[in-house]
């Protein structure tokens, strides 16, 4: 019964330990500072009007510093493929609620696409996560969005 109980401690400390070893980013390090600031600054909000579409701020220009790095994002979930049994395999993630349902949309700088390993249970596409792996410059387009960015997930759990 002892030998379970140090068991259990180790693994519950193997994954806490791959969790210090990633660097903890916001957004707006994933765009080159002069594109950050153009993007703010481009800022109109989103017109629940009916009247149209905002302005769109286009930027697919990524930081390379950031590639191969094991990082650590805030963000929510938008999930793209599923597996048979309803399991999550590939989403994006995006740095605000309904990123990709309401326009204008961010630019591909700002949405990361995720790959799962293991397919997780379907999440809560209201609630914030933490997504944690190693992060690629890489272009992924699809009928959804845009992404610069990829990362091979190796933690995703609520913030």
């Amino acid at each position: 019964m002892q030998i379970l109980r140090k068991l259990s401690a180790c693994l519950l400390i193997v994954p806490a330990l791959a969790m210090a070893d990633a660097r903890e980013i916001e957004w707006n390090e994933l765009m080159p500072e002069e594109e950050s600031q153009a993007w703010i600054d481009s800022q109109t909000g989103i017109d629940h009007s009916g009247t149209g579409p905002g302005e769109v701020f286009e930027s697919s220009l990524t930081v390379g510093e950031l590639d191969g790095q094991d990082v650590r994002i805030a963000g929510f979930v938008v999930p793209v493929e599923t597996t048979a049994e309803g399991k999550l395999r590939e989403f994006f993630l995006v740095p605000y609620f309904g990123a990709c349902i309401h326009l204008p949309p961010p630019p591909a700088n700002q949405i990361i696409y995720g790959r799962l390993d293991k397919p997780v249970e379907m999440v809560n596409i209201w609630d914030a996560f933490y997504m944690e792996g190693t992060l690629k410059v890489e272009d992924i387009s699809n009928d959804t969005a845009d992404s610069a960015y990829t990362m091979d997930v190796d933690s995703l759990v609520v913030y």
